[in-house]
């Protein structure tokens, strides 16, 4: 009714595609974050924060299908406009911070994870504060990180 270009029917589209990820449904999660990703640009551009939301998720697909080269080349990109877009400490930029960590842990780049982990934790404690919730998610994050020597 509302054409497949709709917004409505897009952020529709993206609760299914999340909801077949959170199923392991990867293949089938890939293909619909693949399909939304073009959608998103023609209605919205490559930069929008719609856009590389949906890449996001898609990064965070094939992180969790073990595609780590894949997933990583996506979400370094997104990391890069995302700082662009909406700024280095924006909650959004740091969400992808937090998901290439566990990519470059994935693939044992433990340095490069470590660098990332603390920028994460770094941001979010002077942006959202020492006690909000995602503060401690990456300072956790990051406490095990430091701990594999």
């Amino acid at each position: 009714m509302l054409g497949a270009e709709h917004p409505d029917t897009i952020k529709t589209r993206s609760t299914i595609a999340q909801s077949l990820a959170g199923q392991h449904k990867y293949s089938e999660a890939e293909m619909e974050y693949r399909d939304l990703l073009k959608l998103y640009e023609k209605a919205l551009g490559s930069e929008h924060p719609s856009t590389l939301g949906c890449r996001n998720d898609l990064a965070k697909v094939l992180h969790d299908e073990g595609r780590y080269p894949e997933a990583e080349a996506e979400i370094r990109d997104v990391i890069k406009l995302r700082d662009k877009v909406l700024g280095p400490e924006h909650p959004n930029t740091l969400d992808s911070c937090y998901y290439f960590v566990s990519v470059l842990k994935g693939q044992n780049k433990l340095q490069e994870a470590k660098e990332f982990g603390r920028r994460a934790a770094q941001s979010a404690r002077k942006v959202l504060g020492p006690d909000h919730p995602l503060t401690k998610k990456y300072e956790k994050l990051l406490a095990d990180l430091e701990a594999k020597r």
